[in-house]
């Protein structure tokens, strides 16, 4: 017996000692550690067994060092203290996910291209621009810091900086590099932001671009920015250049490509209390100047939540872009129509009956809907993601066929009677099936040749996904181990 078959057999004998139904659980191990889940037999998530049995956490904790590298536990149990272990190195996650294309993105979170050293304008600072912020930064310092500031850096440093980088800096942050080195003292200059050094400046955007850097399988809708049209709806962009930080892992750039409404210079903020992939703060590093002085310290209103949780459409503010609806009743999606911002839109409650038919002029990218029966008869051509579940009777998808930018799709919880009309979908990149779809879809010829990325998803076991994944051409290998009476 190997090691990890010994520690397997610990976990399982510690599981079944706590079981008073049947049960299974499922472990994902990390070299950082593991997570499980235990659910009942029907697949429900459940709190099954004693969570603070000894032996159990002994052996949680003794399986990254056996393993040696991450791998997927399934074990299946019964209060007569029988147990079967399904695992394998091969599954690294469920629901099981595969990528095909690396480079896929989704649209509207493709990779910005690489910036080239080099600047065309070599010339210096704008005088008046340079005035007008030293004059704003020496108002700062006599009522907010008057020991000053470590002088700033030459023309020359700057120009070799932005060189480095590729782009040339907005003529206010050249002017304020001229002046102040940066703002070590978090003196609050650019409240709520502190300016880094030159050369973190360029360490931070050698090579990394603020914003989204996402999978296939990952969120799809970008939010606008408020105010709307001023930040381009992209996840990333190589026009974010990144000058400052915050106290709360955020950070400030300058965007020097944004979009119709905007302007070259204005500032935007990323990070971890970043909804979206940036937020729009000001127009430029001068009016943040400006705003630092006037109101060093105020409370900065944050921006509205783009999605909206809701039990009635009636709730749904009219600037909403997503919306979760708890449905108790029929829903008639075309009811969403006057929220002219909506781009996402969820519901979630398995309401009784979802009317899908929404018209061209709402510009929705994203459906979800858990519902025990849905109707579509026509869908706007922007979606570009849809997940449908919790049907009560087998629902026919081939309507979706017609939907020329839809390419993502996500079918493992629900009932379909014409899986093989995947192969008509025009634009499908990323598609999600449960076991049972799969083998359909597989078994009529249709080859995955098309797709990014793919997904196995329901119920799901280890075993499942291992046979899953070898009818993509990769190692699927699992194994199997039995104990108790």
């Amino acid at each position: 017996m190997t090691e990890i078959d010994e520690v397997l057999h610990r976990l399982g004998k510690a599981f079944v000692a706590g079981l008073r139904q049947p049960g299974y659980q499922l472990t994902t191990v990390q070299s950082w550690g593991h997570r499980s889940q235990t659910y009942t037999m029907a697949g429900e998530p459940a709190l099954l067994g004693r969570w603070n049995n000894l032996d159990l956490s002994n052996a949680m904790a003794a399986l990254p060092r056996v393993a040696g590298q991450d791998l997927t536990v399934e074990m299946i149990g019964d209060p007569n203290g029988t147990y079967t272990i399904h695992w394998s190195w091969a599954v690294p996650s469920l629901p099981a996910r595969i990528v095909l294309d690396e480079q896929y993105r989704m649209p509207g979170h493709e990779l910005p291209p690489a910036r080239s050293p080099g600047v065309a304008n070599t010339s210096v600072t704008d005088f008046s621009v340079l005035a007008e912020v030293e004059r704003l930064v020496d108002e700062f310092v006599a009522q907010h810091h008057p020991q000053g500031y470590a002088p700033g850096y030459s023309e020359e440093e700057i120009l070799a900086a932005e060189q480095q980088l590729g782009v040339r800096l907005p003529e206010d942050l050249r002017a304020l590099y001229r002046l102040v080195h940066d703002d070590s003292g978090e003196s609050g200059l650019l409240d709520p932001f502190v300016l880094a050094p030159l050369d973190v400046l360029v360490e931070w955007n050698r090579k990394n671009h603020p914003g989204y850097h996402d999978g296939p399988f990952d969120d799809a809708v970008i939010f606008d920015c408020v105010p709307s049209g001023h930040v381009r709806r992209v996840s990333s962009s190589n026009g974010w250049v990144t000058f400052a930080r915050d106290y709360g892992m955020n950070f400030a750039a300058v965007d020097l490509d944004p979009g119709p409404l905007g302007r070259i210079g204005q500032v935007v903020r990323h990070g971890r209390d970043v909804w979206s992939p940036v937020e729009y703060v000001t127009a430029s590093v001068t009016d943040l100047l400006r705003r630092a002085i006037a109101t060093l310290d105020d409370e900065r209103p944050s921006p509205p939540d783009p999605e909206i949780t809701v039990e009635s459409i009636a709730d749904l503010p009219v600037t909403a872009q997503g919306v979760v609806l708890r449905a108790k009743g029929p829903v008639r999606v075309a009811d969403f129509e006057p929220f002219t911002n909506l781009r996402s839109i969820v519901i979630r409650g398995n309401a009784p009956l979802v009317d899908m038919t929404l018209s061209a002029r709402l510009p929705v990218e994203r459906l979800l809907v858990e519902a025990a029966r849905w109707e579509f008869a026509a869908l706007p051509p922007t979606i570009i993601d849809i997940t449908l579940s919790g049907n009560d009777g087998s629902t026919p998808v081939a309507d979706l066929a017609t939907l020329p930018n839809l390419v993502r799709l996500d079918l493992s919880g629900a009932t379909v009677p014409d899986i093989e009309m995947i192969a008509a979908f025009p634009a499908l990149r990323v598609l999600t099936l449960n076991c049972r779809q799969w083998t359909e879809l597989l078994a009529t010829g249709w080859k995955p040749a098309q797709l990014a990325a793919a997904g196995l998803g329901g119920s799901a076991g280890v075993r499942d996904a291992a046979r899953w994944l070898q009818a993509f051409g990769h190692q699927g290998t699992f194994r199997t181990i039995t104990g108790g009476h």
